[in-house]
């Protein structure tokens, strides 16, 4: 194969149903030979994907215990195209998505491209909700245009720009929304194409999506905290005010919807109850990471984001 256009990856772990089903999403685009598909098998004992036999895939195997952010700079630094699309194994990519993120790309001045998310197990009620926390801003019908923000894991990058940040790289993509912040404020900008859709498994039970939010949070405190240059002050007060921090977010969360999508914010107010559980959660995970540091919150929520079970709609189970 010549040089690619292109780069896809997807970071492989136990489930390899998931796993497989996200490569064969991409194996299956429209011009994929003009692309290479880097798939990072992560895998505690990796018996070789259905579908990684595929002239585009080239396999890279890591070990159990890599972090998620280091599989993902691992693809980056193998990569041969200029640009870098994530998609985590959960997530089936629609067709069109490869081209729709490189014509973004080539026609652009954009760091970094996302596109729009649509719900892979939407039967869920819980999987419904956990999509508006997460994705509301990106969740279909979402107009194409610049941001401030694109989906975490599921973006793709100007693979230059992610190398320019050397040995920092690996530490920024532990939280992509505070990457994304410091992009922009590196003066970098970032771009939603809607023509890139592609599909999300949620978690569907509430304990689950909890303890993601807790180890992510974890990691993400301290990670936004050093991008912004916190001052101990503004530390302690995101601590002491941990029990506050989930109406916060639910009363953000509603005037949001109500002003971008308010035929969201119906279910939204519904579920009250569930997403100031989750968002304590994700406070308390938070304040432990100003407390005392990530600790191991970047291995546990790496073994959570590849390992964690999430169901499937009923119609593919």
């Amino acid at each position: 194969m010549s040089e690619p256009r292109f780069s896809g990856v997807v970071v492989a772990g136990n489930q390899r149903k998931r796993a497989a089903r996200a490569l064969a999403s991409l194996t299956a685009q429209e011009g994929v030979t003009e692309v290479e598909i880097i798939l990072v098998d992560r895998a505690e004992d990796p018996a070789d994907l259905p579908g990684s036999d595929h002239p585009s895939v080239r396999i890279v195997r890591v070990a159990k215990d890599t972090s998620f952010a280091a599989a993902r700079v691992t693809a980056v630094k193998l990569a041969r195209s200029p640009y870098v699309g994530f998609l985590e194994e959960h997530c089936r990519a629609r067709q069109g998505w490869f081209r729709a993120l490189l014509r973004a790309h080539e026609s652009g001045p954009w760091a970094a491209v996302g596109g729009e998310v649509h719900h892979g197990n939407g039967s869920f009620g819980i999987s419904r909700l956990i999509g508006i926390m997460n994705y509301y801003q990106w969740l279909a019908p979402t107009p194409s245009g610049e941001r401030t923000l694109l989906p975490g894991h599921n973006s793709s990058f100007r693979r230059d720009v992610l190398l320019s940040y050397g040995g920092e790289l690996e530490t920024l993509m532990r939280a992509d929304v505070a990457f994304f912040q410091k992009l922009v404020a590196d003066g970098h900008r970032l771009y939603l194409e809607s023509d890139a859709k592609f599909e999300h498994l949620n978690e569907t039970r509430l304990l689950s999506i909890a303890k993601g939010y807790f180890y992510w949070h974890r990691g993400y405190g301290v990670e936004r905290a050093a991008v912004h240059r916190w001052s101990f002050a503004k530390r302690a007060f995101y601590v002491v005010a941990t029990p506050l921090i989930p109406f916060y977010f639910l009363a953000k969360l509603a005037l949001r919807l109500r002003a971008i999508r308010p035929d969201l914010l119906g279910q939204a107010l519904r579920g009250t109850p569930q997403i100031l559980f989750a968002q304590l959660a994700s406070a308390s995970g938070q304040a432990i990471g100003l407390l005392f540091g990530p600790g191991d919150g970047e291995t546990r929520f790496s073994d959570y984001e590849l390992n964690e079970h999430r169901d499937f709609d009923p119609r593919e189970a």
